[in-house]
């Protein structure tokens, strides 16, 4: 919270304040200030009674004094009265700590309600890490939905909102987003948000079509020639519309940059077959100096005996580091399948999705083991997981990682 939304808040509180404690401090009411003139206009009109008596001859000069007496005295009884009832003495030390403790204590309530939220995420985190971290996720996104309904000409928060999106698989609402994102900068395109729509629009098909996604990818291409997804993505809509000799074209163009081993290992079983399709003679690998690893952290990944049970033959172990503040995006990640456990995974820098997006990037990282069933990175229910902060400090010791909970 800003100091401006602090001061407004403060602002609110000491009016309402100022507003209940009113008859402490402030002067007699419009009824009060009423009831006196009535009490004035009776006395004047009862007196001028008494005096058109005396001039009339029915009321002689000794009767007529004690009647204006009494008048009077019933004037002074009265005023009196009405002091009592509306007038009450101002007492403004008394509304000063009034609203004091007003201010005191909704700043109390407000600091109790956050800290029984963070106390709630907290347990939450320790009982179910994944439902606290889409919590958080969601609560992002809410936010960041709200903003955007009052400032709907931002791109930039378009793009962020459609990056979470995709973080949340909702690949539909991540798909509008992007494009609401491409459609406000028209006038300076940003190749990535051109290759982001288009993806999250194929992923949003039932068939992962990306076919009508085609004129996006090339569109960020003609920016950005050399931009490896959307090399990736246009040869894989070539490829799925039949056209072979676009698809070599691009992935030969993608194939000598530095790419994760998953994406190098398509490369090299669908390039031969693409260049015989399109008529062309595949070019050996240009050879450069060996990628870097950089940041190299080793992972010692054991199951804990209590779950021995609960492994399914066929299972994929996921090993992958996220940064521990900073995009849910993993950093690296190795994939094995049918492993047989205790082994040492290794990830390094060579491993990144993005080059920016890397171990090195991040001093600290939270690395997590898990067993899955599943063909995707999804957890699912009755995987098996086990999670270890680690930092830079750690990179150069093994890391022992116990997968010892099995997610619901």
């Amino acid at each position: 919270m800003n100091v401006t939304s602090v001061l407004l808040m403060a602002l609110l509180a000491l009016a309402a304040g100022a507003w209940l404690t009113r008859p402490l401090w402030s002067k007699a009411t419009a009824a009060t200030v009423r009831r006196r003139r009535a009490n004035v206009v009776a006395y004047e009109t009862r007196v001028a009674e008494i005096d058109a008596d005396l001039a009339a001859g029915t009321l002689d000069a000794e009767s007529a004094q004690p009647l204006r007496d009494e008048a009077a005295a019933r004037l002074l009884h009265d005023a009196g009265e009405t002091a009592e009832a509306g007038e009450a003495p101002r007492r403004p030390l008394a509304a000063l700590l009034a609203v004091l403790v007003l201010l005191v204590g909704a700043g109390l309530a407000y600091a109790v309600a956050g800290n029984w939220q963070t106390r709630a995420l907290i347990d939450l985190a320790q009982r179910d890490p994944q439902a606290a971290e889409r919590q958080m996720i969601d609560g992002m996104i809410a936010r960041l939905e709200t903003r955007l309904k009052a400032q709907p000409d931002d791109a930039q928060g378009w793009a962020m909102l459609g990056r979470s999106y995709v973080v949340t698989q909702r690949y539909a609402e991540a798909a509008k987003a992007y494009a609401r994102a491409n459609a406000l900068s028209v006038e300076q395109p940003q190749a990535d948000w051109l290759v982001a729509a288009g993806a999250a629009q194929g992923l949003a098909s039932p068939e992962r079509d990306l076919r009508p996604s085609r004129a996006l990818f090339e569109q960020a291409l003609q920016l950005d020639p050399g931009h490896a997804e959307a090399l990736w993505y246009a040869g894989l809509a070539a490829l799925q519309a039949g056209d072979a000799a676009t698809a070599y074209r691009h992935w030969l163009a993608l194939r000598d940059q530095e790419l994760p081993e998953d994406v190098s290992a398509v490369l090299e079983q669908q390039l031969p077959q693409l260049a015989q399709k399109a008529g062309q003679t595949l070019p050996p690998k240009k050879a450069g100096p060996p990628a870097a690893a950089g940041l190299r952290l080793t992972v010692n990944v054991r199951l804990a005996d209590a779950l021995r049970a609960q492994l399914k033959p066929g299972m994929t172990l996921l090993v992958f580091a996220k940064a521990e503040d900073g995009p849910p995006m993993p950093l690296a990640v190795q994939r094995i399948a049918s492993p047989t456990l205790p082994l040492t995974v290794t990830l390094d820098d060579s491993m990144a999705m993005l080059p920016a997006m890397k171990l090195s990037s991040f001093g600290r990282w939270v690395v997590t083991a898990r067993l899955t069933s599943g063909a995707g990175a999804e957890a699912l229910s009755g995987d098996l997981e086990g999670r270890h902060p680690a930092s830079r400090a750690e990179a150069g010791t093994p890391v022992d990682l116990l997968i010892d909970r099995q997610l619901p």
